[in-house]
């Protein structure tokens, strides 16, 4: 089954963040992101991956 994409706002509300937080994790590549018609989504499996990183 494949992954839902969330946009930004509605991915940095999961995870309880800033949208602007977010995009400095996108832009640094510490949470995976895929491109659509030239705007970021994330996975969220992504989302699930992240929060369980160790801080």
């Amino acid at each position: 089954m494949a992954a839902e994409l969330l946009r930004a706002p509605e991915a940095a509300r999961r995870l309880e963040i800033p949208t602007k937080e977010l995009l400095r994790l996108i832009y640094e590549r510490k949470i995976r992101y895929v491109m659509v018609k030239g705007i970021a989504h994330i996975p969220d499996d992504a989302v699930e991956e992240y929060r369980a990183k160790p801080a």
